[in-house]
This record gives C-alpha cells, sequence and structure tokens, in this order.
C-alpha cells in the first residue's frame, strides 16, 4: 500500500513540474518546452498526460523540422531562424521538406522585414546552392553508376522471384503468412492485454483510494516516522507522532458515521459502507504496526527503568514517555520498586564489603601481635600520637600502626555508607514524592475535574515504607559495625589489659587500643554519621521514616560517650606507665609527665563531650542557638563528671605507685623515637636538662612531690575550670575534694621522706646525747660543741644537697620539718637526762643555739616552741651550786657559740639564708 502512494506521488511531481523522471540530466526552460505542453487543447488522459499516440505523433512533428528548417534557405538570417524571427505557428508550413511547404508563407514568416536587394542577394545564394548540389549529385550519380545497375538488376531479380513464389493469388498476394501471423498475435494480445486491462481496473480503484486516503499521508508514514525516530534515539519525538496518529485515526473513524444514517443517502449507503470498511481495514493494519513498534519501545523503557546506573532525571522523562504512549502499567511504582530492590542490595553488598575489609585488618599479624611491644616502645608511641592528635596530619604520621589501619578501615566504611546513602536516598525520595503527590502520574478523569489526582493511599504507605526500609537497613549496619560489632561492652574492656580474646563470630576492641586514638576515630566517625543522618533530615521525610535514624543516632551517641568514657578511666587506671621521669627545661623540678596527663584528660574530656553534644535535628526539633548544652541529656553529663574524676583518682594513685613502687628500668634521660614521627618533647620544642636516678625512691618522691604540686596549684585547676566551661556545671565542691586528695597524697610522701631523713639524726642526736658517754652533770664547761650535733646538721647538708638537685622549693619546707624532728629528738633525749651540771647545762644550751642559728631560715613556730620547752626541761635539770654566776657564764658561753659557729661555716653554708 505504501510504495502505491509513493507511484501516485512520483506521477504528480512529474506532471505538475513537466519531467520525464525525478532526477533530469539538464534543465530545461518553460519557453524552451516542446509546443504540446504549452498546448490546452492537446487530448489527456484522465491523469491530465498525453496518450502515447499523440506523443509519438508529436515527437515525429518535431523530428520533421531538421537543421535544414532551422537554418535560412537564403543565407541571411544567422543562427536559428525559430528562435531569431520568434516564428509562431504551424512550422510544417515553413519546412522545405515538407509536402505542405509554401514559400509565401516561408517568406512572411522568416523575410517579412528583409529589404529587397538582400532578397535577389538570397535568391542568388539559394540558386548557386542548388546548383551546387545538382552538380554534387551527378557527381554522386557518375561515380556510382555501375552499382546502381547491379542493384537495380538485383532488385528486378527478387521482384520477379517474389512474384513467382509468394506474391500470387494462392499465397493471398504474399500476405497469408502475414495474416496467420497477425491472427496469432491477436489471440496472444487478446491474452495479454485483458489482465492488463482488469489490473488498469484495479489501478483505477486504487488510485481512487489513494485520493481518499491522501490526508492521512503521515498516518500512513507512521510506522516508518516511528522507527527511524527511535533509531535516532528521538523517543519525544516518537510520543509526539503516536499521539498525533491518535488523532488522525480518531478523525477518519468518528463515533457513528451519521451519514449512513440519513434518508437522502440511502441509495449510495451500501458502496459507502463498504469504502469506509476497506478504509478501516487499511488503517487498522497501519495502526496495528505502530502498536507493535511501540509496544517495543513501551518494553525497553520499562526495562531502562530496572537499570540503576540511570540517573532519576532519565527515569522521569522514561516514565513520562510511557504514560504519554498509553502504558498499561504503573512506570512510576515500577521505578520505585526497582530502585528499591537494588538500593537495598548495593547497601547489603557494600556493607558485607566494608566488614570484610577491617575482619583482614584484625586478622593481620602485625595487629595480633602488636602488644609485643616493649614498654619503653609503647610509651613513646603514646607521647607521639597524644602529641600530634589535634595535627591535621595524624592519619598520615601514623597510618603503618595496626591499630590505626584498623580504625581508618572503620571510619571508610561509615563513610562509605553514609555516602552511598545520600547518594541514593535523595533521588528515590524526590520520585516517590512526585509519585506520592500525583504529579507525574496520567491525568485521571477525576483530576479533570477536581484538578487533583487521586494516589492509592496504599501505594502511598508502601512508598513511606520503603523509604523507613531503607534507613532501617543503614541503622542496622552502623549499629553493627559501631556498636554491636567493633564497640565492645565497656564491662569487658575490665580484663583485656591481661587476658585478649578473639572470637572471629563477634570481633571486639581489644586493650591493644588506647582511649586517645579511639577518641580520635570516633569523633570522626560520629561527624560522618551525624552530618549523614541531618542531610537525611533536610529531605523532610514523612512517615515517621527519619525517627529510624534519629533513634540509631541516640543509641550511637550514648555508646561513644559510654566507650570513650570506659577507655579513658582504663587508661587513666595505668597512665603512670608513661612516666619517664623527664623533668621539664622550664620547670626542672616537674616532670613532663604531668603536662602529658593534662593533654589526656582534657581531649578525652572535649572528646566525650563532642559525642554527647552531638545535635541530631527531628521533625518537630528546632536548632538550638544560644545553649547548646540544653541538647545534652543529664545522664551524659553525669557519665563525663563521674569518669572525669574517677580519672583524676585514678591518676594521683598511679602517681603513689610511681614513688614507691621499685622502678622497671633506670632512666637515661633518652627517648625512644617512634617511626616517622618525633618525640613529645620534640612536638613541644623542650630539651631535656638534666637526668635523675629513679632508681632511687628518695628522688621518685621528691619529683613526685613537686609533681602533685603543680597539679595542686596549676593542673587541677585548669583542668577543673576546662570542665565546667565545656560541660557548664559547677565542680566547686568535687574541685575541693580533690585538692584534698592531693594534699593528703603529699602529706603521705612527705611525711615518709622526712621520716627517712630524720632516722640519721635521730640516731646521732640519741647517740649523742644519750650514749655519746657524756654526763651531764659532772661535764667540764663547754669550749666548744660536741661532735653529734655537727654530724646531726651533716645529715641535713646532704638532705639539703639532695632536694636542692631534685625539687629546690621543697628546701625549706624539707629542712623545716627536719630541724623540727631535730628539736624534738632533743628534747626526747634531754627529758631522759636526769641532772645537769652547770657545764652540762651550758654544753646543751650552746649545742641548742648552734642548732637554731644554723638553721635559723627554717625555724618555725612549731620548731621555737619545742627549743622553748627544751630549754625549759634543761633549766628544770639544772642543779646549780653556790658560787656559781650564771651571767658571767653566758657571755662566754656566746664566744663559744660563735667560735662554733665560724669554725663551722664552709660546712653549713648551704644553710645561711640568701641575701
Amino acid at each position: 500500500m505504501g510504495s502505491t502512494i509513493k507511484d501516485i506521488q512520483e506521477i504528480e511531481l512529474l506532471r505538475h513540474y513537466h519531467l520525464d523522471k525525478l532526477n533530469p540530466d539538464i534543465w530545461v526552460d518553460e519557453e524552451d518546452l516542446p509546443s504540446w505542453v504549452h498546448d490546452d487543447d492537446i487530448n489527456t488522459d484522465h491523469g491530465g498526460r498525453l496518450t502515447p499516440r499523440e506523443k509519438r505523433s508529436q515527437s515525429m512533428d518535431d523530428e520533421t523540422f531538421t537543421l535544414s528548417e532551422q537554418v535560412d534557405l537564403l543565407g541571411l538570417v544567422k543562427g536559428n531562424i525559430l528562435k531569431s524571427k520568434n516564428v509562431r505557428g504551424d512550422t510544417n508550413l515553413i519546412s522545405s521538406t515538407q509536402k505542405s511547404f509554401s514559400p509565401q508563407r516561408y517568406l512572411h514568416a522568416v523575410h517579412a522585414d528583409t529589404s529587397y536587394d538582400d532578397l535577389c542577394v538570397g535568391v542568388d545564394r539559394l540558386k548557386a546552392s542548388i546548383d551546387q548540389r545538382s552538380s554534387g549529385l551527378k557527381v554522386l550519380v557518375q561515380n556510382n553508376f555501375d552499382r546502381f545497375v547491379s542493384a537495380k538488376n538485383v532488385i528486378d531479380s527478387v521482384y520477379d522471384d517474389m512474384k513467382e513464389k509468394t506474391l500470387n493469388e494462392a499465397q493471398d498476394w504474399g500476405t497469408h503468412r502475414l495474416n496467420n501471423i497477425l491472427r496469432e498475435s491477436y489471440g496472444k494480445a487478446h491474452d495479454v492485454i485483458n489482465p492488463v486491462l482488469e489490473r488498469r481496473e484495479k489501478i483505477e480503484k486504487l488510485r481512487s483510494t489513494v485520493g481518499l486516503l491522501e490526508p492521512y499521508r503521515l498516518f500512513f508514514n507512521l510506522p516508518n516516522t516511528l522507527q527511524e525516530s527511535i533509531k535516532q534515539g528521538k523517543y519525544q519525538q516518537v510520543a509526539r507522532d503516536y499521539n498525533k496518529g491518535k488523532v488522525l485515526l480518531a478523525q477518519a473513524f468518528p463515533s457513528n458515521a451519521s451519514a449512513l444514517s440519513s434518508d437522502n443517502a440511502s441509495t449510495h449507503s451500501h458502496s459507502s459502507s463498504n469504502l469506509i470498511e476497506t478504509k478501516r481495514k487499511v488503517f487498522d493494519r497501519v495502526w496495528s504496526e505502530v502498536e507493535r513498534i511501540v509496544a517495543r519501545l513501551r518494553a525497553d523503557l520499562e526495562s531502562q527503568l530496572e537499570e540503576p546506573w540511570r540517573g532519576m532525571e532519565e527515569h522521569e522523562r522514561n516514565i513520562r514517555l510511557l504514560f504519554e504512549l498509553d502504558t498499561t502499567t504503573d512506570p512510576v511504582w515500577h521505578c520505585l520498586s526497582s530502585q528499591y530492590r537494588w538500593i537495598k542490595k548495593i547497601m547489603a553488598e557494600s556493607y558485607d564489603e566494608q566488614i570484610i575489609l577491617v575482619e583482614e585488618m584484625r586478622k593481620k599479624e602485625e595487629y595480633l601481635h602488636s602488644q609485643d611491644m616493649t614498654a619503653s616502645g609503647r610509651n613513646t608511641l603514646y607521647k607521639q600520637i597524644l602529641g600530634a592528635v589535634n595535627s591535621s596530619e595524624f592519619e598520615t604520621m601514623f597510618a603503618k600502626e595496626p591499630e590505626v589501619k584498623v580504625w581508618l578501615a572503620i571510619s571508610t566504611g561509615v563513610k562509605t555508607l553514609s555516602e552511598l546513602l545520600l547518594r541514593l536516598l535523595p533521588d528515590f525520595w524526590k520520585l516517590a514524592t512526585t509519585y506520592m503527590e500525583g504529579k507525574i502520574q496520567k491525568v485521571q478523569p477525576q483530576k479533570r475535574r477536581t484538578g487533583v489526582n487521586v494516589v492509592d493511599p496504599q501505594r502511598v504507605a508502601q512508598c513511606h515504607g520503603m523509604v523507613k526500609d531503607i534507613l532501617e537497613l543503614y541503622s542496622s549496619q552502623m549499629s553493627f559495625m559501631l556498636i554491636n560489632n567493633l564497640m565492645p561492652e565497656p564491662s569487658r574492656l575490665q580484663n583485656e589489659s591481661n587476658q585478649e580474646q578473639h572470637n572471629q563470630d563477634q570481633p571486639e576492641i581489644s586493650r591493644r587500643e588506647n582511649s586517645v586514638v579511639t577518641a580520635f576515630f570516633l569523633g570522626k566517625i560520629v561527624t560522618e554519621v551525624s552530618n549523614c543522618v541531618n542531610d537525611v533530615n533536610g529531605l523532610s521525610l514523612r512517615g515517621g521514616a527519619f525517627m529510624v535514624l534519629a533513634d540509631m543516632m541516640q543509641r550511637v551517641r550514648w555508646k561513644f560517650v559510654e566507650v570513650v568514657c570506659e577507655l579513658w578511666g582504663e587508661d587513666a587506671k595505668v597512665f603512670y606507665k608513661h612516666e619517664d621521669w623527664t623533668l621539664q627545661t622550664e620547670n626542672s623540678q616537674i616532670t613532663l609527665f604531668v603536662s602529658l596527663f593534662y593533654q589526656f584528660h582534657e581531649y578525652c574530656l572535649r572528646s566525650a563531650y563532642k559525642y554527647a553534644s552531638i545535635w541530631t535535628a527531628t521533625t518537630e526539633d528546632s536548632v538550638p542557638n544560644d545553649d547548646v548544652s540544653a541538647v545534652v541529656p543529664v545522664q551524659y553529663i553525669e557519665k563525663i563528671r563521674q569518669t572525669f574524676l574517677d580519672a583524676l583518682y585514678s591518676f594521683l594513685d598511679g602517681l603513689v605507685h610511681l614513688a614507691f613502687a621499685e622502678a622497671e628500668h633506670p632512666n637515661d634521660g633518652q627517648q625512644e623515637t617512634g617511626v616517622g614521627v618525633g618525640s613529645l618533647d620534640s612536638l613541644h620544642g623542650i630539651k631535656k636538662s638534666k637526668v635523675i636516678d629513679i632508681t632511687e625512691l628518695d628522688s621518685r618522691i621528691l619529683i613526685t612531690i613537686s609533681n602533685l604540686s603543680e597539679l595542686r596549684s596549676v593542673t587541677i585547676p585548669k583542668l577543673r575550670s576546662d570542665f565546667e566551661k565545656i560541660c557548664g556545671i559547677n565542680l566547686a565542691e568535687d574541685g575541693k575534694t580533690l585538692i584534698e586528695v592531693v594534699d593528703q597524697l603529699d602529706s603521705i610522701l612527705f611525711d615518709d621522706y622526712i621520716k627517712r631523713k630524720s632516722v640519721v639524726a635521730s640516731r646521732v642526736i640519741t647517740d649523742g646525747i644519750l650514749y655519746g658517754g657524756i654526763d651531764w652533770h659532772t661535764v667540764p664547761k663547754p669550749i666548744g660543741v660536741h661532735s653529734y650535733i655537727n654530724e646531726a646538721l651533716l645529715s641535713l647538708v646532704i638532705v639539703h644537697a639532695q632536694i636542692s638537685e631534685i625539687a629546690p622549693p621543697l628546701v625549706s619546707r624539707a629542712l623545716s620539718a627536719l630541724l623540727l624532728n631535730m628539736a624534738q629528738d632533743c628534747l626526747r633525749c634531754f627529758q631522759q637526762v636526769e641532772r645537769f651540771g652547770m657545764g652540762g647545762m651550758l654544753h646543751a644550751t650552746v649545742e641548742m643555739e648552734f642548732m637554731n642559728h644554723t638553721l635559723a631560715q627554717y625555724q618555725t613556730p612549731s620548731s621555737d616552741e619545742i627549743l622553748q620547752i627544751i630549754y625549759v626541761t634543761i633549766d628544770r635539770a639544772y642543779q646549780s651550786v653556790e658560787g656559781e654566776n650564771l651571767q658571767n657564764e653566758m657571755a662566754a658561753l656566746r664566744k663559744v657559740l660563735a667560735d662554733a659557729r665560724q669554725a663551722t661555716a664552709v660546712q653549713f653554708m648551704c644553710f645561711k639564708k640568701p641575701k
């Protein structure tokens, strides 16, 4: 059918432009066309074309007007006389080769304006030309006379022979055979022409049908047009053409042919009905092909809706195309269902991949044997980690550490899952929202009336359910990765420092991991998860879906606080192991251990509060502007406060343990350097100034006392201020209790040191006063002091030197305490002397004055009070003899005291008060 229409179109085109074929070789002006083209009276067939006979006749007439007629016979007109003289009318009248040639008409047509003289010249030329042709003919006859005679003879012979054989009556004068052939030809022609005539009748019917279907040319070309557009990917054009085809189909067949019901059309109703039925069949065939093509396109578009790599914009375009192509299914729901299944699948696969990566890290030998590092190596690494934890290059600096590798794998897994959710959920929710609001579905009849597309409530609930399922999957993955799988229960951490457990089904954090590294990566993780949750909240989810994430954040939030607090407290208990007795340069009586603990304690405090204060928006919440702590539950703050205090108490206990416990190794003043990382000293620009022998108990106690003093005056108040500023609560009572504990520990350590240092002086004094062979009743008047007092004071010189070397600020306090103990020892011993004579009383007095003057700058009210009691005791035991002048003896005694002090000035120069 399509080829027939195309042939008709080509014929019409050739007829309109007077062409013989669609691709002519030359251009022909209209004036150059044959005269039959312009002749309105020529015979044409039903299509307006010349009949074959008339064409041949016209062509023969044109051919008779040869070159000789186009050239002037008189030689006066140059070129084509038809064009030069614009000859019109019958050209046969001016053609010399035609019987109808008329010289008068020729002269009139060609030489109407030629002068007489020119005509005379032309006549002469014509005569000369005729003479020339005649002479040429004569020469031709002369040259070929023999051939002419021979040919004449042959012709006569042939004629005689034909007359004898065929040109007779028996042969119908030579036409018998020809008549037989003609009769046979007639029969054959009849057999051939009849089918042609029948086909011509069919062609006429087809022509009439084509004429009838001419207005629907676009409709019949629709299959080819659709296929070409599909091939080029112009799907929108396909939809437009398809809908145009539906309009044309509706126009071709109205609801009921009103013409058939008209009484005036009853005479031809039957023929019209047949014609309409024929037309309907043709249209149905074309439309069935269109439907087949469009159905295949629908199937392709529906399959594209299942391809997850296509963008949501492309999915929406395909959905709209399917609606325009009259799909019988719901493409939006089909796309949502496919996307929902794919999102859950890709999230599950990604989660499994991340879990496997973490498991592989935890099973590596370097991680399993990370505890095999030496104590000094662990301490050095810990200090390096703590010193660099606030650096932006922390992960790069420690990327080779097994513990950091595991945390990097966990952090990467959390980030990957969060980014995957944020990449997939927004487009899905956008399409679901558009669907639930009825903005993308095919327009329903009720929408035309009400302006609102009614969506099935069950489908709306299913959309909310799918979004909720996706969020629940993400929540369960995060919960398992961060809580159930990778985060141990806090109670399990207590025994892991001594016994490591490894369960392949549910691996747990062992004590290989310290609180600083854990807090650092938990901070990154909680920020990543919180940002993801808040971004999801920005989608304005409905149906309670977002509460799944809000609940998950609360669980993660509390677990992070709980875990970091547990690790914080556990590390504080063993933090004393990081003491390497390296003194600060700017304050040489304090070790770097104090500032190290401050960094550790302050970082854990900030990290714990960061997790507790992570704010997760809900649909009912508003962002707090002023009081951020208002969103931190009370139990979080209380948990942090309790851990903060417990960690401080544990640290203080560790200090006492350090002081009294035997040192594991002597301190050589050198620190190990971690791989690729400088020591803590280099991070703080500190140079070690001196080395203390920590194998000595006295050294450890003095340094610990100095550290306690630093804690009491600087570190604890600063930590308390940090806590109050961060958490927004007052620690006045707890701070007071802490200071009391520090004072108690200080007293324990100091008293222990003084007690041990007082032993030497006490023994010397006791031996000198009671067991040195001195008879205090009969001893002569003093000319100097006894040696025991010098020995006792020399023991204090040693103590002074030791304290001055280790903790100079403690010198005054220690010497004052030792002076008090010496005075008490003297009082105890003198109380045991039953009686003093003049000499004994003077000896005891000068020796007490010597001790008092030598240690004058360390006197305290208590020591002065004891000295006064000693004097009273001596005075009470003194038995005077008649005639003794005590005043005169006291003057001599002052000289003895001066001489003794002068003699020992160098020995006891350390006790001299600096000017």
